[in-house]
């Protein structure tokens, strides 16, 4: 089964980001609305406990994050690429500044709207990031920051480019527009974008790209299509590897930034780039959970 299931929910910036990269590539998928809330046990039972949003599934593969998104989407549909003009290396860097982009809007939004938002949500949310102190997020310097980010963009854009590495769009752009998308309708939050012309209009050519080809799907049929086939098993492991992962052993895969919680498995492949893990699941048998290597931490168990 190869077809491309896309585990979302629409609300979430980072949907988003895949929605994007499906978008570019002009792919077709299967999307199934997850909630946003515990409990999610369809998904948990494909990823063996990771509750973000979105993951990709191909068959009874599954993919945690929109860099590991985005990387089997490149090996698997090459043109149209998601690095165009090259600098893959720097591209995948930003990643961490887009996430750094993303925290000040997330600080903004936190600072800005919190107070109304339903109990049960706000601290659903004050666990998914415990490093975040809801009570004390400062709206000016979310501010000050998201305007800063901002400026980077802007200035990247000042030679007429249409896209921030050129001409076509790539993962830079899906990664950066979540930001604006998110936080221009939080009180304060288009103030931090004024006067950045040449932003906006890079920001309405993202949104035009659209979302890819939709059909929805149920979770039901997405756990079938995991049941009825063979995960992928052959990888390779980095030799060099500094935590000294090799093929079997078991460990345990989380964010490093956020509470979306852990999996175990068995190490089928690990990389500088990512990690993939064996898991069997009653409702999905094997599954082989592929996660990026940046800004998740591996434990030995």
């Amino acid at each position: 089964m190869t077809d491309l299931i896309l585990h979302s929910y629409e609300a979430s910036p980072f949907t988003q980001r895949a929605l994007k990269l499906l978008a570019i590539k002009g792919l077709s998928y299967r999307n199934v609305t997850t909630p946003m809330m515990p409990p999610k046990d369809d998904l948990l039972a494909l990823t063996g406990g990771y509750r973000g949003t979105p993951v990709l599934q191909i068959g009874a593969d599954v993919y945690i994050d929109s860099q590991r998104i985005a990387a089997e989407l490149e090996a698997r549909f090459p043109q149209p690429t998601l690095f165009p003009g090259g600098n893959l290396g720097l591209t995948l860097a930003g990643v961490k500044w887009a996430d750094a982009f993303f925290r000040a809007g997330l600080h903004l939004a936190i600072a800005a709207t919190a107070a109304a938002w339903p109990e049960e949500f706000r601290r659903d949310r004050q666990a998914l990031f415990p490093d975040i102190d809801f009570a004390g997020c400062d709206a000016d310097h979310a501010r000050a920051q998201l305007r800063a980010h901002a400026a980077c963009i802007d200035e990247q854009l000042g030679d007429g480019r249409a896209f921030l590495a050129g001409d076509a769009p790539g993962l830079w752009d899906v990664h950066a527009w979540t930001v604006p998308w998110f936080t221009r309708a939080v009180p304060g939050g288009a103030e931090a974008y004024a006067g950045f012309s040449r932003m906006a209009g890079w920001e309405q050519r993202v949104a035009a790209l659209g979302e890819g080809r939709r059909i929805d799907f149920s979770a039901e049929e997405a756990i079938a299509v995991a049941k009825e086939t063979v995960p992928a098993r052959h990888g390779v492991c980095d030799e060099h590897d500094v935590q000294g992962l090799r093929a079997g052993m078991r460990v345990e895969v989380s964010p490093d930034d956020t509470r979306r919680g852990g999996v175990e498995g068995t190490i089928v492949s690990a990389t500088a780039r990512g990690v993939s893990v064996l898991r069997h699941d009653p409702r999905c048998g094997d599954v082989v959970v592929h996660f990026p290597r940046l800004g998740y931490r591996v434990t030995p168990l």
